[in-house]
């Protein structure tokens, strides 16, 4: 229980950094928000809400051990250090591009942020059998549905316009997944040690 606990507690506290990363370099920056509530719920939901629950409750045969707090802060302030820098970074990069509006910056920064959320999902489910591969696969899934159906689109004003911004939020996902990997190889490494 206490590993299940372990690994949720990690993708909450991702949030929480994240979530103060981004509204420090708001005021910085005297930008507007990159989200809507209803971006928050979609993400929360997605990449937070219902992963925890399955995680929460599956079996898990590992031994109690010491050091609870360092192993989760250890993988939760990198992951969100890294998760709020390239959303910023996307959602900064489309408010250049003068030739959308606020919807589809937003929308921007919400792909981004999801994206990134869903690749620390998939280290915190780590090791990998069937259902945590469906699990992942199902958030994917379902937020592309989010995007994909109108009704759905428009009831979480997700609008993604032209190729150039959508495309270089996935690339700076990509390179924060990276970035993530490294990171949680590094602090496993430290913490085996």
């Amino acid at each position: 229980m206490i590993g299940n606990i372990e690994r949720v507690a990690g993708l909450f506290l991702v949030k929480t950094v994240y979530s103060v990363l981004l509204a420090l370099l708001v005021i910085f920056t005297h930008s507007p928000y990159p989200f809507l509530p209803r971006h928050s719920t979609v993400l929360s939901t997605l990449t937070i809400g219902v992963p925890a629950f399955f995680l929460a409750l599956a079996p898990n045969n590992e031994r109690a051990r010491t050091g609870f707090v360092k192993r989760v802060l250890r993988l939760a302030v990198p992951g969100g250090i890294i998760a709020g820098s390239g959303t910023f970074v996307a959602y900064a990069l489309a408010r250049a591009d003068h030739a959308t509006d606020l919807k589809a910056d937003t929308s921007v920064a919400t792909l981004t942020l999801f994206l990134i959320a869903i690749w620390v999902l998939a280290i915190v489910a780590r090791p990998y059998n069937w259902w945590r591969l469906l699990l992942i696969g199902t958030m994917g899934g379902a937020f592309a549905l989010v995007l994909l159906v109108p009704w759905l689109a428009h009831f979480f004003q997700l609008s993604l316009a032209g190729t150039r911004d959508p495309w270089t939020g996935v690339g700076i996902a990509v390179i924060c997944g990276v970035a993530l990997e490294i990171a949680w190889s590094f602090m496993k490494r430290r913490l085996d040690d």
